[in-house]
């Protein structure tokens, strides 16, 4: 397996101030990438490698960066403020000219995302971990990062105490009173990997009515309210906002859903319950009143199952969050009262 020593000497003498240089001498993983890429990883800081090829010769370091490598501009701008963008184990300027054969490597420090959130203990339910990425299984009344009045007892606060060298990325943020999968990158460029691919998200919701089909899709953009920095709604001008359902149970007065978004706006399986006349069950900003909210302190809609193709395995991962005890209480009310008709799956 190739791997540039000369590259990685590089790099200890540009990054001791950035980066823990114990943590560099420690590099732990080299890892051959499709496409020739070659990762030298060290706890959470990376270095990216990838020779060009024939079809690149004379291509600009910041169009090679970006292109090829995929690598975002925020990334190369912080790699540069330390001379951490190398072409044969040399800092050169991302106006280089490069040329057929050479190696072309980066490292993007997370120090400036270390320092910024608080540490707080608490228990986290983790579903997933590798050395890029972490998925958490998110109770409900809990945020999943500080927001401007809100800086503790967050997620990110737990990761800081378990990590507390980590940069909190987060790939997929819930509600505060929305369960299931919360996934975050352990370094910026891995954040930017997966902002760039595809990952199929599903939800289970609980509604108060049902739709007509028992499957379908809602095509309804959505825009923010006017003078709410909450509230969300229905607004031709919107944003494009797609949800596509499956009902999984029904009976006379409710339903058990399985969402597919296509698109993840804030708020957008409530919006789009809520207008297309099922809403969820004990949503306080979207839903109504019903004889189900007895049996459930917040909305009934959980993050059920996140599956993507890895972007530096190339592995095929899904991660399962089964329903919490609250919507398994709902979920037995609702099949217990009156069934009309089920495409009820064992997921449940």
């Amino acid at each position: 397996m190739h791997t540039s020593l000369s590259l990685v000497n590089r790099i200890l003498s540009f990054t001791c101030d950035v980066i823990n240089m114990h943590d560099l001498l420690q590099l732990d993983m080299f890892i051959h990438l499709k496409y020739n890429i070659t990762m030298i990883k060290d706890e959470y800081d990376i270095c990216i490698e990838l020779e060009v090829q024939p079809a690149s010769h004379k291509r600009r370091l910041s169009s090679f960066l970006r292109k090829e490598m995929g690598i975002s501009g925020n990334c190369i701008r912080r790699a540069k403020t330390f001379d951490n963008i190398f072409v044969d184990g040399q800092a050169e300027h991302t106006d280089y000219i490069l040329s057929s054969g050479q190696l072309v490597g980066i490292v993007v420090p997370d120090k400036v995302t270390k320092s910024i959130i608080p540490s707080a203990d608490m228990k986290l339910d983790i579903l997933y971990e590798d050395d890029y990425l972490l998925a958490l299984n998110k109770p409900y009344g809990i945020l999943c990062h500080p927001i401007m009045n809100i800086d503790e007892d967050t997620l990110a606060n737990g990761l800081k105490f378990k990590y507390p060298n980590m940069g909190i990325h987060p790939v997929s943020r819930l509600d505060r009173d929305t369960t299931g999968i919360v996934i975050y990158a352990k370094n910026s460029i891995v954040h930017h990997k997966m902002s760039v691919i595809d990952i199929d998200k599903k939800y289970i919701g609980m509604v108060i009515g049902y739709p007509d089909n028992d499957e379908g899709t809602i095509n309804m953009p959505i825009a923010r309210v006017p003078d709410s920095a909450m509230l969300r709604c229905f607004d031709p001008q919107g944003k494009p906002s797609v949800t596509h359902y499956k009902i999984l149970y029904k009976c006379h007065n409710a339903g058990i859903l399985l969402f597919t978004l296509t698109t993840g706006r804030t708020h957008q399986i409530r919006v789009h319950c809520k207008e297309s006349g099922f809403p969820i069950i004990h949503d306080t900003l979207y839903g109504i009143e019903s004889v189900y909210d007895r049996y459930i302190k917040r909305q009934a809609l959980h993050s059920y199952q996140t599956s993507f193709t890895h972007p530096f395995t190339n592995e095929f991962i899904t991660i399962t969050s089964p329903l919490h005890e609250d919507m398994q209480i709902l979920q037995n009310v609702i099949k217990e009262n009156h069934l009309l008709t089920s495409n009820s799956s064992d997921m449940l």
